[in-house]
């Protein structure tokens, strides 16, 4: 029993364990590539309190997604915005500033 256990089984058993993590590998591989990643999209922000110099509101476009946080030099001072998807009635999306001066 042990000469045939140690010929034949334990190869068998080995090779049967390779195959199914390589299947598990590969099927994961596919899984994983499988789910499309969203397109980025072009937005305009409006930078919130800010204005410039001829009294309209500053914009930020990008295509970062929302949640991010973007640095801006508002009258010569950096400022941080948080980036929102709520949508404002001019068709931008609002920055939220985040240091207040």
């Amino acid at each position: 029993m042990s000469a045939l256990f140690d010929k034949f089984l334990i190869p068998i058993a080995v090779g049967l364990v390779v195959t199914g993590l390589a299947a598990a590998a590969g099927w994961l591989y596919q899984r994983r590539r499988a789910t499309p990643t969203p397109p980025r999209v072009l937005r305009c922000f409006s930078l919130l309190g800010t204005t410039g110099a001829d009294g309209t509101p500053l914009y930020y476009e990008t295509t970062r997604p929302t949640g991010c946080v973007v640095t801006r030099r508002v009258g010569g001072l950096s400022q941080r915005f948080e980036l929102t998807d709520a949508p404002l009635g001019n068709g931008t999306y609002a920055a939220e500033p985040l240091d207040h001066l």
